[in-house]
């Protein structure tokens, strides 16, 4: 088994922990070897603990496809400082690992592009449960197996709720429940109509735009895997 890793989490997670906050505001972080240490210990017992026969991470890196389609990607994070070893980080990872920087697009779409039968994926982002295949959360220790129809139904209650965490605007007052019980009570062949009616709903004229700008937002592309709604039958439809 290859294990495909998302690396942005960790670059953050570890360089948040290795900093703290002085009584007079200004951030403190431990020395570099120390942050550099606690990274090579979580790689280690991250192979370890999966077994993992071979591994390849992946790192975000310029040109986001996503903030042409949407100025306000993620706009909620402005302001939000990184961690003071955020780069010294990332470059032991990419010298000290066998680790591509992904230029266009996010580490998460080069995780889903790659995941085969023969591979899982190492991360702690929900949004890769929309790709099927083997998961494994590297903070809870779980692993997870998600069929090509959890991937699918995903997916459609992403588009319900939208995504906070990225800016990515969904219906007000759809939550996880509400998406799951709206999912599970229409027919699988309707669920493109059903989103359709509540974007329609809640976002008023501009709706087709915001649902297909979602789908852009939100799908990750994957091998054999096209995106489910279909978006291009629905405008034909609209024009005939």
């Amino acid at each position: 088994m290859k294990l495909l890793i998302d690396l942005d989490p960790i670059v953050y997670r570890v360089g948040f922990a290795t900093q703290h906050k002085m009584p007079d505001g200004e951030i403190e972080a431990e020395p570099i070897r120390y942050a550099l240490s606690t990274v090579k210990r979580f790689m280690n017992g991250l192979l370890k603990d999966t077994e993992a026969e071979h591994y390849k991470g992946f790192l975000t890196g310029k040109n986001n496809f996503r903030y042409i389609i949407d100025s306000e990607y993620k706009a909620n994070r402005k302001g939000v400082g990184k961690p003071v070893h955020y780069q010294a980080i990332r470059d032991y990872l990419e010298k000290s690992y066998n680790t591509e920087i992904v230029d266009g697009k996010e580490a998460d779409d080069a995780l889903a592009e790659n995941q085969t039968n023969e591979t899982a994926i190492a991360t702690i982002d929900k949004d890769l449960l929309m790709v099927a295949g083997k998961h494994y959360n590297y903070v809870k220790k779980e692993w997870q197996t998600v069929t090509p129809e959890e991937g699918t139904k995903f997916f459609y209650k992403q588009m319900l709720m939208g995504d906070k965490v990225d800016n990515i605007p969904g219906i007000r007052g759809i939550g996880p429940k509400t998406a799951d019980k709206l999912l599970e009570g229409t027919d699988r062949k309707d669920w493109d109509k059903l989103v359709e009616e509540k974007y329609e709903e809640f976002f008023g004229e501009g709706w087709f735009n915001r649902m297909v700008q979602n789908t852009q937002l939100l799908w990750m592309i994957q091998t054999d895997t096209l995106m489910p709604m279909n978006i291009e039958g629905y405008a034909n439809a609209k024009e005939e």
